[in-house]
């Protein structure tokens, strides 16, 4: 048994659509190019449609998954966007981070919703991770790799061979490959501080160094960065949901993310923290999950900070937050 790899646009489109391409087809299941991910120079109608497709496939070295949903939290949007006009004057400043936003496209919805109704909106969509790279070694060699290193995939015509998580003993050839592309990823290691600083700059442009070439991969919505690129009201930024603002927020919104099955109780507890000393006095956290999503179906717990940073609960959605009752014994007012 093995796997070969869908390289190509057009190859994915055809392999979406369920169309036989021969053995090709029942071959490729599941081994699809990261580096499909990589922007047109000019903008293309299909490119939010294949990312959206493209994000069931990209499987991080956490083990999760950046899948992305039109319209996810449209209802919670409604209601929370209510609430807000009701709390804060739509003629100040009003600044709303959206924490974990993954490919960020619920971000910008809940943004352009928010836009008309405050004159003074700042709207952060981040997350701790919004590339991947590809580096090329000149020699038909191609990895895409993690901002920390982790390497996720070697690219070789007609090959895409999954390194994190590696490959299935059920698939030798592919296994022996896998333990190939490790040794050849050692071999490039370490990076020049160039590359380094490159990677931790924002610039989107191409990089040779190394005897090599790097490019960063987008893990954001096309849509979500047309947004910030037309609109300076709202930005995207790498940030980690357990590192607390320089600069504080009125509204934080960390949905999906702050849940038992991804964190500990001390972890869930140190994010929390983050959230608390990252709003202004009276500012407004919205915590919660997404239960089901066709139709969408949320429990979130809506608190708000008091002047002595502890929580009170404005609101529930649903049955509210999993976690609700373990913020609350921590930092309940």
């Amino acid at each position: 048994m093995l796997k070969l790899g869908i390289l190509r646009r057009e190859q994915f489109l055809r392999y979406q659509a369920k169309r036989r391409i021969g053995r090709l087809f029942s071959l490729s299941t599941g081994r699809v190019s990261f580096r499909l991910l990589e922007r047109p120079s000019q903008p293309a109608t299909q490119d939010s449609e294949i990312f959206e497709r493209l994000m069931p496939y990209v499987q991080l070295s956490s083990g999760t998954y950046r899948t992305t949903y039109r319209g996810r939290f449209r209802n919670l949007d409604s209601e929370v966007n209510q609430l807000l006009t009701r709390i804060f004057d739509p003629q100040k400043d009003l600044k709303v981070e959206d924490w974990a936003a993954s490919a960020c496209l619920t971000s910008s919805e809940w943004a352009d919703a928010l836009f008309p109704l405050f004159a003074r909106l700042s709207f952060v969509a981040s997350d701790i991770l919004l590339f991947l790279i590809e580096v090329q070694d000149g020699k038909r060699y191609s990895y895409v790799f993690e901002p920390d290193g982790a390497p996720l995939q070697l690219v070789k015509s007609p090959f895409v061979i999954r390194m994190t998580p590696p490959e299935p003993r059920a698939l030798p050839l592919n296994r022996w490959l896998c333990t190939q592309a490790w040794s050849r990823w050692n071999a490039l290691q370490p990076f020049s501080d160039s590359v380094h600083r490159w990677i931790a700059s924002p610039s989107k442009e191409t990089l040779n160094a190394d005897g090599m070439k790097f490019a960063k991969l987008s893990l954001i919505h096309p849509e979500a960065e047309r947004l910030a690129e037309r609109d300076a009201r709202f930005t995207i930024q790498a940030h980690s949901v357990f590192e607390s603002l320089s600069s504080p927020a009125h509204v934080i919104r960390t949905m999906n993310i702050f849940n038992n099955a991804y964190f500990s109780e001390q972890q869930l507890k140190v994010g929390a923290q983050a959230v608390i000393g990252s709003l202004l006095p009276r500012g407004i956290w919205i915590l919660g999950r997404t239960v089901c999503e066709a139709p969408p179906a949320h429990e979130v717990t809506i608190f708000r900070k008091d002047s002595f940073n502890r929580l009170e609960v404005l609101r529930r959605l649903g049955s509210g937050s999993e976690i609700e009752k373990l913020v609350l014994s921590h930092f309940g007012a």
